[in-house]
């Protein structure tokens, strides 16, 4: 990417300027046929709640900071990361996590689409200090090295306001100029196992393996009428908040391990949960830059026996980006693709 990136700045100098639509909206300036470059540092934390020795364990992965380039071209938008190595002292105190996490988005004039396949093996808990049975090494904590997580994910939404800009925040494919929101209804789903909580170390030397526990695979349907706003504070500068109430359904199967017998059981949950975030940055013609945090809550509940299968998420991400005049490489097969399937050129795909 080192090596290309300045190929492609010094290309495309004048020729920015002739890829760049003047749209009929005034609310809206498209910028989708460059070829949009963004640096993106995150983290991407999932929290379990999961009980432990009479207390709530409070489960996460040890990931630190990831970076990563989101490339998008018109609809389309993807990211491709890297995760920086984690210290000896860090594995040995928190436990190794192994992680793959792969998405993108198809970002239409009214439609969105996002999908993902996130895979996390070895989880720690946060809050050991307060398990009373332990007598812990202040720098230690109980980890899952077994634990893991498997989902495929996906998040479907309408735009009623033709005057808003998806891609404004989420591919910065497009300027919002005016400030303007919009109700958009959407649905997530994913489909997803939990398993592994068989394996328990409780100090650096010492692995228990426990009687009972219990494995999960299920289905989460959620309803999200939520609305999004983002207000133009001055020319490209830009603020976004949103807030998305939500209605779930978890249909499950429940698989109860124990040293004499193994048993299942289909059972589902009804949730609410919610989904908030907001943003602020620069989106200028050429060079954009901002910070984002996005956080959601579900209000599942779990007994003695439960793990909560919703986690609570929370992202916080910094970027910075710049626009190109697309290569051939990446505009030939788009386009080609867009012939092909006439309804995802714009102005088509509403």
């Amino acid at each position: 990417m080192f090596l290309i990136l300045p190929i492609l700045v010094f290309s495309q100098n004048e020729e920015v300027s002739k890829d760049s639509i003047s749209s009929l909206n005034p609310y809206i300036e498209d910028h989708s046929n460059q070829l949009n470059v963004k640096l993106d540092i995150s983290n991407n934390q999932l929290n379990y709640n999961f009980p432990y020795d009479g207390v709530t364990a409070s489960l996460k992965t040890n990931l630190n900071i990831s970076y990563g380039f989101i490339f998008s071209y018109k609809y389309f938008s993807v990211r491709l990361g890297v995760r920086p190595k984690l210290s000896d002292t860090e594995i040995k105190n928190k436990g190794k996590t192994d992680v793959f996490r792969v998405g993108f988005k198809m970002l239409f004039d009214k439609w969105s689409h996002a999908l993902e396949y996130n895979y996390r093996r070895g989880y720690y808990v946060d809050n050991t200090n307060d398990i009373p049975s332990l007598e812990n090494n202040e720098d230690f904590y109980v980890q899952f090295p077994n634990l893991t997580t498997n989902t495929f994910s996906g998040v479907s939404q309408y735009k009623f306001n033709v005057n808003y800009s998806v891609r404004a925040v989420e591919s910065n494919t497009e300027i919002q100029l005016k400030s303007a929101g919009t109700f958009m209804p959407g649905i997530t789903y994913s489909f997803y196992s939990v398993k592994g909580t068989d394996k328990v170390k409780v100090d650096p030397n010492d692995i228990i393996t426990r009687d009972s526990y219990n494995d999960y695979k299920g289905i989460t349907l959620i309803f999200e009428p939520g609305y999004y706003y983002t207000f133009v504070l001055h020319k490209y500068w830009y603020a976004n908040v949103y807030g998305a109430p939500g209605l779930g359904f978890d249909f499950y199967n429940a698989t109860y391990n124990s040293p004499n017998n193994s048993s299942g059981e289909n059972l589902s949950r009804t949730f609410f949960s919610l989904k908030t975030g907001a943003a602020i940055g620069y989106n200028g013609k050429k060079f954009y830059f901002g910070s984002e945090f996005k956080y959601q809550i579900f209000s599942e509940n779990f007994d003695e026996n439960d793990i909560s299968l919703q986690p609570t998420k929370s992202k916080f991400h910094v970027f910075v980006g710049y626009r190109f005049k697309a290569p051939k490489q990446v505009s030939k097969p788009l386009d080609y693709i867009e012939d092909k399937v006439p309804i995802l050129k714009k102005g088509d795909n509403n």
